[in-house]
């Protein structure tokens, strides 16, 4: 079978290394982003995958032809506590493969 361009969205459960409570989802697994990192950079250099990687600040280390692009969550459940959710919402991190295209600048109208 063959596909052609294919994007791969991998947006795993946080792993051990982003500072974050164990237990928080219901089927909770600290290794599997390390999993998904390192599939992630297997497939980086394949021309065909456009492959965006999420995670926290300082959980993922990618080769520098990757672009990561900061972003802050809304806060979710966060927002009803003073936690260290609220405070993770602006350490959310995209990591971006080499082969992944940015969209012109027009699309968002700039001039």
């Amino acid at each position: 079978m063959h596909h052609g361009i294919t994007a791969v969205f991998l947006d795993p459960p946080y792993a051990d290394t982003a500072d974050r409570d164990e237990g928080i989802y219901r089927c909770d697994d600290l290794a599997v982003a390390h999993a998904a990192r390192r599939w992630a950079i297997e497939n980086g250099g394949n021309p065909m995958l456009r492959i965006a990687l999420c995670g926290y600040e300082g959980e993922h280390v990618l080769p520098p032809s990757w672009e990561c692009v900061a972003w802050s969550a809304q806060g979710g459940y966060a927002n009803r506590s003073e936690g260290q959710g609220k405070a993770n919402r602006h350490r959310e991190r995209i990591w971006f493969s080499p082969h992944c295209e940015r969209p012109s600048e027009m699309l968002f109208g700039a001039t």
